[in-house]
């Protein structure tokens, strides 16, 4: 018995070097990426660039081809290995190996894409693919397990599929997960029956937050089309990172999978890094933990089937742990399996019982309509969930709870708390009531129209061709629910206010989705602005590259044009001042920042503009709901990279920064002001 307390000792002590005492990850060796480990002579980098010009040319005669992601997924992973010395094997030819074999797979696929081939996709077997990303074009890779005698696509039965996602790794850039998927010889830990397993890159090592959580579904998507992958049985799972990356997206898009698995993943941020009152940052970078901390979105857990594991010594077992007394307070209790015995891994025999829950889940299917639907959110960005949809907010960043029940063919009961704004996809079990139905909400009570059956959200529940009038609308006003009619969808500059799902703030929001950067196309008064300005954009733009692992589409505010028609379907990230940005001109006398050559004047407050930048992310009223972000990128920076618990939003909607000091790994100047908009869009008063 000694002898076992001992060793289980050791290994919690094991486990807990996971975390030091500077929050920093084992991994982490100060940099993401990391130094070489092994970096190439100039020689050797010159070869290979050489190597990579020429099948780069040959690229361009098929980079239309529908499927020529599938080729320069190759071509990228050599080009960032270059850029950032991401040499991480013990030789130096190894790692020239490895990019020799990308770059022959690379022209191997060109020639394929010339005859409008794509060997690679028959049979079974591992796979790796491509496909590019909507939020700025990249190629992003993806690895595929296909069972033996599985048969897919057009034409064949719908299959189950599986996400995986993967756990930490701070050298896992393009290069060695591209790499290992090409040549791999054997499955992953789980292996389901008659089920395909897709690896999303996740945009590298960000916790699969920011643009590594638009990757899933970028990823989940292409797979879907290529393997006819049944939109029902899709599961979602993870192991470390990738397990608290299954706890974050099995929580804000809960209506997504047929169920959950998370593995041994953290799930907040105070309690995993330890925090006391004393080491709390200051209190708007608290409120936006509210953007991550599952806690907040327990309750949406109800919506899907979620088992959770943990090895007993296992110092990330806490988490877990900790979110099954969360969960239990909701009356939620699901399975937590325990690996006797386990540090940071799976045991052999529990691993069994885990794929057995998960392939039983997965066989029966999501609900896309079910009687029941509960939204536990701190922001409506994540406030849809399957038919039902909190579209506003009485007030940001608190906790808001939306609970519908139908309790017969033509009656629906509705319980808010700090909700004002909600639309609805009336179910099937609804459209009883000839075209009508009886809305019971926070006791009130209202007669509906149903309105037209929109055939792609009944089928998929994605986005799909506009049905007039298929939704319904609530809104609530001066303390009382009304109906707002079926006909015009809510803008963002609905009297009521109410910050919309699609524009909430904060500025990292906007990097969820596709952007432009417009950059200055003349110069200010303030040649120390003008030289912050370049230097902070050019930092951005190369760490978008080395975290977020794609090219920044950048264009000069001279080549825009009209900004409200240039942003219609994308966040404009504008950098400079009024002076200096003909983008920016165009929209300034809108923002409810007063700035001019002299001052910087916000709520009140007022600051030298030739020392001072004005940092916001503001809806551009005028166009169809675009918005604009202006003088930031990823609020979080180098000095939060060294755990992904920390890669959170750092800023709220906006922030004055005073640039006479120097930009930082922790922050691009000194803050001296910042908050959140009221959900009227104005500066809040004090």
């Amino acid at each position: 018995m000694m002898k076992r307390f001992f060793f289980l000792s050791l290994l919690a002590v094991t486990a807990q070097a996971q975390l030091s005492p500077t929050g920093a990850t084992a991994s982490f060796k100060g940099s993401l990426p990391p130094k070489p480990t092994a970096a190439l002579s100039a020689e050797q980098e010159a070869g290979l660039a050489k190597e990579l010009a020429v099948v780069t040319k040959s690229f361009q005669a098929v980079k239309k081809h529908p499927r020529a992601a599938d080729a320069d997924i190759f071509l990228k992973a050599v080009r960032y290995a270059l850029e950032f010395d991401e040499w991480y094997d013990k030789k130096p030819e190894d790692g020239i190996k490895k990019a020799t074999v990308l770059l022959d797979e690379a022209k191997k696929r060109i020639a394929s894409l010339g005859k409008n081939e794509t060997p690679w996709m028959n049979g079974s077997g591992q796979k790796v693919l491509g496909f590019y990303s909507k939020i700025d074009d990249s190629p992003q890779p993806y690895g595929v397990e296909v069972p033996e005698g599985l048969e897919f696509g057009a034409g064949k039965k719908p299959v189950s599929m599986w996400i995986w996602l993967h756990g930490r790794g701070d050298t896992a850039t393009d290069l060695p997960f591209v790499y290992s998927k090409l040549t791999a010889k054997k499955p992953g830990q789980f292996q389901p029956a008659g089920t395909i397993v897709i690896h999303p890159f996740g945009r590298y090592c960000n916790g699969w937050k920011s643009a590594g959580e638009t990757d899933v579904f970028e990823c989940r998507d292409d797979a879907m089309k290529r393997f006819n992958v049944d939109s029902n049985r899709i599961a979602l799972a993870g192991f470390s990172m990738g397990g608290a990356g299954a706890w974050h997206m099995g929580a804000h898009y809960a209506d997504q999978w047929a169920c959950v698995h998370t593995g041994a993943g953290f799930a907040d941020v105070k309690r995993y890094q330890k925090l006391t009152p004393d080491k709390y940052p200051v209190a708007y970078e608290q409120t936006l933990w509210g953007v991550y901390d599952v806690p907040d979105y327990a309750r949406n857990f109800f919506n899907v089937p979620l088992i959770s594991y943990s090895g007993e010594v296992d110092a990330q077992r806490d988490s877990a742990e900790y979110m099954m007394e969360v969960l239990a307070k909701q009356d939620l209790h699901p399975p937590h399996l325990i690996g006797p015995g386990m540090p940071h891994k799976y045991h052999p025999e529990t691993i069994k019982e885990v794929q057995a829950w998960i392939e039983k889940a997965v066989a029966k299917g999501r609900d896309l309509f079910p009687n029941e639907v509960h939204i536990q959110t701190k922001t409506p960005f994540y406030g849809r969930m399957k038919w039902l949809n909190l579209h506003g907010m009485e007030e940001s960043w608190k906790e808001a709870r939306l609970d519908a029940k139908v309790v017969d063919g033509q009656t629906l009961e509705i319980k808010t708390q700090n909700v004002m704004r909600i639309v609805f996809y009336p179910p099937p079990q609804l459209r009883q009531g000839g075209g009508s139905l009886t809305v019971k909400i926070d006791g009130a009570t209202l007669t509906l129209k149903t309105g037209p059956v929109a055939p792609q959200f009944e089928t998929f529940m994605t986005p799909g061709p506009k049905v007039a009038g298929a939704f319904c609308r609530l809104i609530k006003e001066n303390g009382a629910w009304r109906d707002f009619g079926n006909a015009e969808p809510f803008q963002h500059d609905t009297p009521a206010g109410g910050k919309p799902g699609a524009h909430p703030g904060p500025m990292d929001a906007s990097f969820l989705k596709r952007f432009l950067v417009v950059l200055p196309d003349g110069k200010s008064s303030s040649p120390e602005v003008d030289a912050w300005v370049k230097a902070e954009s050019a930092h951005f733009i190369q760490r978008w590259r080395g975290l977020m692992r794609g090219d920044v589409r950048v264009v000069k505010a001279s080549d825009v044009g009209d900004v409200f028609e240039a942003g219609k379907t994308q966040s404009l990230i504008l950098w400079g001042t009024p002076e200096s940005n003909s983008c920016l001109k165009q929209i300034a006398k809108s923002l409810p920042v007063k700035w001019d050559a002299e001052k910087v004047s916000v709520g009140g407050q007022s600051f030298d503009a030739k020392t001072h930048v004005p940092l916001l992310t503001y809806p551009c009223l005028k166009s169809m709901g675009f918005e604009a972000v202006i003088n930031s990128g990823l609020t979080f920076r180098e000095a939060h990279d060294k755990t992904n618990s920390l890669q959170n939003p750092k800023l709220p909607d906006w922030a004055i920064l005073d640039i006479t000091q120097p930009p930082s790994a922790e922050s691009a100047g000194k803050v001296v002001a910042a908050d959140f908009f009221d959900d009227l869009w104005q500066v809040k008063s004090k």
